[in-house]
């Protein structure tokens, strides 16, 4: 491998290769005005490093408190470390070869570890600018080299979790843009930042060389323009007494005169074209970009593009309610939160989206909040725009087949890795708990934990794919159909989709027959509740012995996201009532009905690739087949995801029992209202007196939750509308319209009252509720959306349904009469 490479050179825009700054300036460089450069690659840093690993490995070791010492023992190391003879002479060649390498040059540091989750590493590695000549070069490289050894860095790679040997350092080596002292450089962000404004360009610019703008060491002027047609919105202009040049082999700073140190740095011209480059830099990545620019001889230059990863949290329900209905207990949300964060993580690499560096969802008030600007940021970001119009998809075919493999090849790594998984379940299921101490338990629990985050990686990305292929497919069907009419052959086309739930839901319907068949059991599940049901089986050995292997199977499925709440193997209550609610159905051909869907289903897509354009037809195949693939894993990985509740639960029942004997806790269970950082500090310094306390606040507090609604944006108590008008509108779930009366389901508890034909209205649902759905005659909630579990289900058995509802259950009370259109997305009072 070419170890110096030219930006134009295919290598140069691997982040492997060329860290994280070099690998987006030699992508920017193939269509943005970037001034020419090179890269000498992390090859050369690993060359040049390996005969110091160990000393710096010593000088950690021995330093490990002190990073200030430990930072100039190991830079005066590197410092003192020439470059390898190789090369120096690749570099020399390639500076001797160029047009630019002769005059003065900038030196970037470029480090490799730049594009992880929250290590931006900005401004933390050092950059040289008014370099000349081959040594002066080569002596700034090794400068950069040293820089990933600086005091500050090393405490940031610590709480990064990054391993310091682990670090590598690319330098790149670019033509350096001479802004004068009358010219202006700075940075720009396509999108706003500061104020979390998705739709402005914000501009930050001085006099002379911009690093005095991302230094922040000095006062800069600030510009922010609409993104759409670039006008104006703001400017504060500040008093820049000073400019920064370059001067013989570095910079100096001058002295502004008072009129032009108060005037603005930039033309209203020249802001309209800093502000076209940083959407144009946004376009060509894919993603909004913080960029550094700057003007010189009338010319706007590029020098540097990074991906804006943070920006302020707006906590809303949007993103969550859905997914985390109601209230969660603090340890419940503390052990699956960082999994969660690195599944996100890993899905965004896979889909060519730079790290997300904050909380995408936080604990607030004891209920799940989406960081919703962190959600806009992201949205939008697929492929889908390359399906404008049939010549559009021609020409992006090889881009698609290319870039997106991954989505053909997750499945199998998927289901490659699943056994193991389920083989380490099954084997912390039959670990003997009860000779257990307190900090093995707690072991005990971690490892449960672990487990879940390393089997959870995956997972979003397959969520997040589902969505992705059933946008590309809509899309697909647009532009040959009118919108309500590709609607209904996308419905058509995934009719049928074999799923977990499925299989759940058709051996829920085998026992509710074998209740009905038996007038004696038939009679028992009219007269008794499902939680004296429970007890009063044992008669029936046969349905009984069919029961107890159908919790031996499926007993994990979650009642919600929540560990603290008890799943189907521990409430066998929840699910006698579902069964009592499906014997209560007359016997239906449901073999027959699905055979005429996949029927229907098949002539649908025959008819689609019929009449697909050539060239196409096997996109189209596969991204149908690849939706149904799909539509089948997302369930599965859910299905397989809440096996690890009844371990955890285990393990945190014998933990808890044990702080109840220390007299720490009422009950075992409370050990849920106890939050990660305070259980586990008391675990590991015999400490245990603070979680008495915490957990009393923290149940409390939960305790108060449930009895609210939460705001739909955090801190901010908005009625979500008008809940005194007869109209409320939400998103399509299911066509279809239907009138009748509401039936408000707030949780399991209510399934057993549920009347036949009733419209279900909830927050969300989940599979557990699937029996419900062959009660009623339409479907209302207040979260989710098309490919929510309700909207599916629904579509599935045909029954209108209206999404994302806010406050419907408010809204509505029982026996209110309402008209629901699921194709419009509206829920109407009727009077009467």
């Amino acid at each position: 491998m070419n170890e110096i490479l030219a930006f134009d050179d295919p290598q140069a825009a691997e982040v492997a290769v060329s860290g994280g700054k070099g690998a987006q300036l030699a992508r920017a460089a193939q269509v943005l005005p970037v001034p020419p450069g090179l890269v000498v690659g992390s090859a050369v840093y690993r060359g040049f490093i390996a005969p110091l690993r160990t000393q710096i490995s010593s000088i950690l070791a021995e330093h490990a408190h002190d990073h200030a010492a430990a930072s100039e023992r190991i830079r005066a190391l590197v410092l003192a470390q020439p470059l390898p003879g190789a090369a120096m002479e690749a570099l020399a060649d390639r500076l001797a070869g160029s047009d630019w390498g002769v005059g003065r040059v900038a030196v970037r540091s470029s480090g490799t570890l730049e594009d992880l989750p929250g290590a931006a590493f900005a401004g933390q590695h050092d950059t040289f600018l008014g370099v000349r000549g081959v040594e002066a070069i080569a002596e700034a490289v090794r400068a950069c080299y040293a820089s990933l050894w600086n005091a500050h860095v090393l405490p940031y790679r610590e709480r990064m979790g990054l391993r310091h040997l682990d670090a590598e350092m690319a330098v790149v080596i670019q033509a350096m843009v001479e802004v004068g002292a009358d010219e202006a450089a700075g940075v720009a962000f396509s999108i706003d930042p500061v104020r979390g404004a998705l739709d402005e360009v914000l501009i930050n610019a001085a006099f002379g060389l911009g690093e005095t703008v991302v230094s922040g060491e000095a006062p800069v002027d600030e510009y922010r323009c609409r993104r759409g047609d670039f006008t104006q919105v703001a400017e504060t202009i500040a008093d820049k007494p000073m400019a920064l040049v370059t001067h013989g082999e570095s910079t100096r700073a001058v002295a502004l005169e008072p009129a032009q140190a108060g005037a603005p740095a930039l033309t209203a011209d020249q802001r309209v074209e800093v502000a076209r480059l940083a959407v144009a830099a946004e376009e060509h990545f894919g993603f909004p970009q913080d960029i550094e620019w700057a003007w010189h001889d009338g010319k706007l230059f590029l020098l540097q593009s990074r991906p804006v990863t943070r920006v302020p949290a707006r906590w809303t329900r949007d993103e969550s309610a859905e997914r985390f209905p109601n209230a969660v207990t603090p340890l419940s949300w503390d052990l699956c939160e960082a999994g969660f964060h690195a599944s996100l993580n890993y899905s965004f690499k896979l889909m060519g989206l730079p790290p997300f560096g904050d909380k995408w969802f936080a604990m607030r008030d004891y209920y799940i909040y989406g960081n919703q600007n962190a959600v806009e940021l992201y949205a939008g970001r697929t492929p889908v725009g390359m399906l404008k119009d049939v010549d559009s998809i021609r020409a992006a075919l090889p881009q698609i087949a290319r870039q997106f493999s991954w989505v053909q090849e997750l499945p199998v790594r998927w289901m490659r890795d699943l056994d193991g998984y389920l083989i380490e379940i099954g084997a912390l299921g039959r670990e003997p708990l009860r000779d257990r101490s307190l900090q093995e338990l707690w072991e005990y629990v971690q490892r449960v934990n672990a487990l879940g985050t390393e089997y959870f990686l995956p997972n979003i990305a397959i969520s997040l794919t589902q969505r992705l292929l059933y946008a590309g497919l809509q899309q697909m069907l647009r532009l040959a159909l009118p919108e309500d009419r590709a609607q209904e052959v996308f419905d058509r086309l995934l009719a049928v989709t074999h799923t977990k739930t499925g299989q759940v839901n058709a051996e829920l319907w085998a026992l509710s027959r074998r209740v009905r068949e038996d007038v004696a059991l038939r009679e028992l599940f009219e007269t008794l509740s499902g939680t004296e049901l429970v007890d009063g089986l044992a008669e029936f050995a046969g349905f009984d012995a069919q029961f107890q292997a159908f919790l031996g199977r499926h007993g994990h499925r979650e009642l919600d996201f929540d560990a603290y709440i008890p799943t189907w193997c521990e409430a066998p209550h929840t699910v006698l009532d579902q069964v009592r609610l499906l014997a209560g159905r007359a016997d239906e051909d449901r073999a027959g009905e699905e055979q005429a869907r996949k029927v229907a289903q098949a002539e649908m897509e025959h008819l689609v690739l019929t009449h697909a354009p050539d060239g196409l037809r096997y996109l189209v195949q596969e991204v149908i087949h690849l939706a149904r693939a799909y539509t089948a894993l997302d369930d599965l990985e859910h299905y397989q995801t809440t096996r690890l509740i009844p371990p955890l639960r285990r393990g945190l029942r014998a933990l808890g029992g044990k702080l109840v004997e220390a007299g720490v806790l009422d009950a075992p269970m409370d050990v849920f209202f106890a939050p990660f950082e305070i259980l586990d500090e008391a675990i590991r310094s015999g400490e245990l007196a603070p979680v008495g306390p915490a957990v009393a606040r923290h149940k409390a507090g939960y305790q108060a939750a449930l009895q609210r609604m939460p705001d739909w944006v955090h801190g901010e108590s908005d009625d979500g509308g008008d809940l005194s008008g007869d109209v409320m509108t939400g998103l399509a779930g299911s066509p279809g319209r239907v009138e009748g009366e509401v039936f408000v389901v707030r949780g399991p508890e209510d399934f057993p009252r549920f009347p036949k034909q009733a419209i279900l209205v909830a927050r969300t649902t989940n599979p557990a509720w699937t029996a419900l759905f062959y009660q009623a005659s339409g479907v209302i909630t207040e979260s989710g959306g098309p490919l929510s579990h309700g909207a599916v289900t629904a579509r599935e058995l045909g029954l209108p349904a209206v999404m994302s509802v806010r406050n419907a259950m408010e809204w509505l009370d029982d026996g209110q009469r309402v008209r629901v259109d699921g194709a419009r997305g509206t829920v109407e009072k009727l009077s009467g």
